[in-house]
C-alpha cells in the first residue's frame, strides 16, 4: 500500500490498479507566490498569476469626492451634496430642492410663541395666534350648595338639585327620590299619610308648586299626588268655532259641531275648524276633532 512507499519531492502516492505508484502532484495556488498587484487563479488546471481587479479599497479619493465602481473600475466622483453638509442660520432649516440642499425659512409654530396670561396659542391659516382661552368650569369656584354647569358656552354656578344626602329623615321614615325631590316616607304601614311635617327640606329649597312649572302649549299644570305636572288639556267647545247653522256639543268627551236645523246636507270636515294639535275625522257620518 502507499504506507510502504516513500515518494520523491513533487510526487505523491496513489493506488493504481491495486498497486501504489508515485505520481507528480497537481500544482495549485498554494505552490505559487505571485508579485504585488497580482493574484493566483487556476486556469485549465494550472495556477496563474493575474493582475488583480482594482477596487475602491485601492483608491484614495480627494475631499468632496467618493469612490464608485463604474464598468468594473473604481472612480472618484463628486459626492452629491446633502443637508449634512449645510449649516443653516437661525429661523431657517435645510430642505432638498431638485437634489440640492437649501436653507429655507422655517414655518412658524406655537413653539415659537409665548402667549400672555388667559390666552393660548392656536394655528390659524398656518400662523400661530394667541387667542383668549374659552372659560370653563375649571376657572370657577362655586359657593356651597351650588355646582358649575356650562350654559351657552359660559360657566355658571347653579343650585345643586337636592338629594337624599341633604335630608335627615325622622324615625320610622326613609328618604326616597320622588319626581326629582327627596322625600321622607314611613318605613312601616301607617294609616296617616305623610305630610310636609315628615320632610326636612334643605336650606334654600321648598316644595314645588305649579308656580315653579311652565307648561308647553296644549298642556296645563295640575297637582296630582301633591306634585306639579304638565298634562294635556282636553278639548272643549271653547276651542271650536262652528260654521253657520251648527252648534257645538260634547260627544264622547269631544266637541262636535251639529246642525241646529234639519238640513239635507250632512256636515263634513270642511265645516269643522279643529283646534291646534288635532285633526278632523268622520266617525259614524259625523266629523270629529281627534
Amino acid at each position: 500500500s502507499c504506507r510502504d512507499v516513500h515518494c520523491s519531492k513533487d510526487t505523491s502516492c496513489q493506488m493504481t490498479n491495486g498497486w501504489p505508484q508515485c505520481v507528480h502532484s497537481s500544482p495549485s495556488c498554494r505552490d505559487v507566490h505571485c508579485s504585488k498587484d497580482t493574484s493566483c487563479q487556476m486556469t485549465n488546471g494550472w495556477p496563474q498569476c493575474v493582475h488583480s481587479s482594482p477596487s475602491c479599497r485601492d483608491v484614495h479619493c480627494s475631499k468632496d469626492t467618493s469612490c464608485q465602481m463604474t464598468n468594473g473600475w473604481p472612480q472618484c466622483v463628486h459626492s452629491s451634496p446633502s443637508c449634512r453638509d449645510v449649516h443653516c442660520s437661525k429661523d431657517t432649516s435645510c430642505q432638498m430642492t431638485n437634489g440640492w440642499p437649501q436653507c429655507v425659512h422655517s414655518s412658524p409654530s406655537c413653539r415659537d410663541v409665548h402667549c400672555s396670561k388667559d390666552t393660548s396659542c392656536q394655528m390659524t391659516n398656518g400662523w400661530p395666534q394667541c387667542v383668549h382661552s374659552s372659560p370653563s368650569c375649571r376657572d370657577v369656584h362655586c359657593s356651597k350648595d351650588t355646582s358649575c354647569q356650562m350654559t351657552n358656552g359660559w360657566p355658571q354656578c347653579v343650585h345643586s338639585s337636592p338629594s337624599c344626602r341633604d335630608v335627615h329623615c325622622p324615625k320610622d321614615t326613609a328618604c326616597y327620590m320622588v319626581s326629582g325631590w327627596p322625600e321622607c316616607v314611613p318605613t312601616k304601614t301607617s294609616i296617616r299619610r305623610p305630610s310636609c311635617g315628615h320632610l326636612r327640606c334643605p336650606q334654600g329649597t321648598q316644595r314645588p308648586s305649579c308656580g315653579h312649572l311652565r307648561c308647553p302649549q296644549g298642556t296645563q299644570c295640575q297637582m296630582p299626588a301633591g306634585w306639579p305636572q304638565c298634562v294635556h288639556t282636553r278639548p272643549s267647545c271653547d276651542d271650536v268655532h262652528c260654521p253657520k247653522a251648527t252648534t257645538c256639543h260634547m260627544v264622547s268627551g269631544h266637541p262636535q259641531c251639529v246642525p241646529t236645523t234639519t238640513s239635507i246636507k250632512r256636515p263634513s270636515c270642511g265645516d269643522l275648524h279643529c283646534p291646534k294639535a288635532t285633526r278632523c275625522q268622520v266617525t259614524a257620518g259625523w266629523p270629529q276633532c281627534v
